[in-house]
C-alpha cells in the first residue's frame, strides 16, 4: 500500500458475537474509554448491526466509530447458494437502515468471501474481511471492493502465542512506518474479559498513539482505509495496458 505521507497505517476492528453485547458491557465500557483515551476509532462488527443496541452507545460516543457485519459460514460461506446469501445480506442492510446506519463493510468470520461481489456493490460494500485473508497489504478484489487483510488478533478460540501480541505489532508498526503498510488487529470483545489481554491491547493502542502523534502511522476505520486506497487504485487503472506490472 502506497500513500504520500510516507507513513504506516493501523486499523482497529472489534468483533461482537451474537448475544454477548449485552453480556459484556463491563469489556466495552472499558474498551470505549480506552478507544477515548487515546483517540483511535474503530469499526466495530455485529451480526445484526443496528439492530443489537450497540448503535445508541456508539452514538452517544465523542469518536466516529463505525459499524459493519459479522457474517459466518452458515450464509456468507464459499458453500451457500446466491439467493440464500441474497435474502440475509439484505436483511441485515435493511435492518441496520432503519437505524440510520450504513453499513460499508462485512468481516467474514469463519469463511472466505469471494463470490456474488456484485451483491455486495448492490447495497455499496466496499471491504471485506475474512480470517483466511493475513498479511499487511489490502488486495484489491472486484468492482471497486477491497480485501482488508488480518494482520493480528486477540480471540478466545485461536491465540498463537509466540511472543507478547503487543511485542508482534510494535515491530510490525516498524515495518509499517518504512514501507506504508497496513498493520490491521482484530479483537473479538469476549477476549477482553482476560485482564491479561486487556492489557496487552491497552499497550498496543497507547503505542499507536505515540507513534501517531509523531507522524509515523495513521489512524483509520474500515472505510478510511477505502479512502486512502481508492487514489492508488486510480493510478493503477491509469497505467498503459503495455506497462510492466
Amino acid at each position: 500500500m502506497s500513500h504520500s505521507n510516507g507513513s504506516g497505517v493501523f486499523g482497529l476492528s472489534i468483533d461482537l458475537r451474537e448475544g454477548l453485547a449485552s453480556n459484556l458491557q463491563a469489556e466495552l465500557s472499558q474498551l470505549l474509554r480506552t478507544l477515548k483515551r487515546v483517540q483511535i476509532p474503530a469499526t466495530f462488527s455485529t451480526p445484526s448491526p443496528g439492530s443489537d443496541g450497540l448503535i445508541e452507545i456508539l452514538r452517544a460516543e465523542s469518536l466516529r466509530h463505525e459499524l459493519a457485519i459479522l457474517a459466518d459460514a452458515t450464509w456468507a460461506g464459499p458453500h451457500v447458494g446466491r439467493t440464500h446469501f441474497a435474502r440475509e445480506l439484505a436483511r441485515r442492510i435493511e435492518g441496520a437502515a432503519t437505524q440510520r446506519v450504513l453499513l460499508r463493510t462485512i468481516a467474514v468470520s469463519d469463511a472466505e468471501l469471494t463470490t456474488n461481489l456484485d451483491l455486495l456493490v448492490k447495497h455499496r460494500i466496499s471491504v471485506v474481511r475474512s480470517p483466511l485473508h493475513a498479511g499487511f497489504q489490502p488486495q484489491s478484489l472486484r468492482f471497486g471492493i477491497w480485501q482488508a487483510p488480518v494482520s493480528f488478533t486477540l480471540s478466545s478460540k485461536a491465540r498463537w502465542q509466540l511472543g507478547r501480541t503487543d511485542w508482534a505489532v510494535n515491530r510490525a508498526l516498524t515495518r509499517a512506518s518504512r514501507s506504508n503498510g497496513l498493520v490491521h488487529l482484530v479483537v473479538e470483545l469476549e477476549t477482553l474479559k482476560d485482564q491479561a489481554e486487556l492489557a496487552s491491547l491497552e499497550r498496543i493502542l497507547t503505542t499507536v498513539h505515540r507513534r501517531r502523534n509523531k507522524g509515523l502511522v495513521a489512524v483509520v476505520t474500515m472505510q478510511g482505509l477505502v479512502a486512502r486506497l481508492a487514489p492508488q487504485r486510480q493510478a493503477i487503472a491509469g497505467r498503459s495496458v503495455l506497462r510492466v506490472a
